[in-house]
């Protein structure tokens, strides 16, 4: 945050290529990262200080830097839960999987609900869900796994389920 302090004073453009750590918000670093007054960023780990963080601004932040992005401080992960199966599925982050997510799908499938439960040991919240489609299996193992707590996902109850089976049993 210091960074973009040091940017938004100065018309020159800051060298910033010998750090090797940014320390911080993910808003912040990928403002860095964003600025025009600011070179040589792209290499470093991130360590974030951020508890609450919306997975696309961390999938971003990854992008911006080939460097490691500690996100250990993170106790809740929000968005779609496709950009947050991306952020677990990365590389490039560090400190994830006990997180609780909160979900803003309203329609998701659910084998990509059931990836999500396995990435967290942390509660799952997908009640935004209105339409949940997938094979019967895969629903099936989704609603196995519903609960408040622990490692289970909290469905809403009124959700409509659209299965894409051709052959049931």
């Amino acid at each position: 945050e210091d960074l973009n302090t040091n940017d938004a004073n100065t018309s020159e453009i800051i060298d910033a290529s010998a750090i090797t750590t940014l320390f911080g918000t993910a808003a912040a670093a990928n403002t860095a990262y964003q600025s025009s007054g600011i070179s040589g960023l792209g290499n470093e780990s991130v360590t974030l200080s951020d508890t609450s963080l919306a997975s696309s601004v961390l999938n971003t932040l990854d992008g911006n830097t080939t460097g490691a992005v500690n996100a250990a401080t993170v106790t809740t992960l929000t968005g779609t839960a496709t950009t947050a199966n991306t952020a677990y599925q990365s590389s490039g982050i560090s400190g994830l999987g006990n997180e609780a997510v909160i979900i803003t799908d309203t329609t998701v499938a659910a084998s990509v609900l059931n990836t999500l439960n396995s990435n967290t040991t942390g509660l799952v919240t997908a009640t935004s869900v209105v339409t949940l489609t997938g094979t019967a299996a895969a629903i099936n193992t989704l609603v196995g796994n519903e609960g408040d707590s622990g490692d289970k996902v909290n469905l809403d109850s009124d959700y409509v389920a659209t299965l894409t089976d051709t052959t049931i049993t």
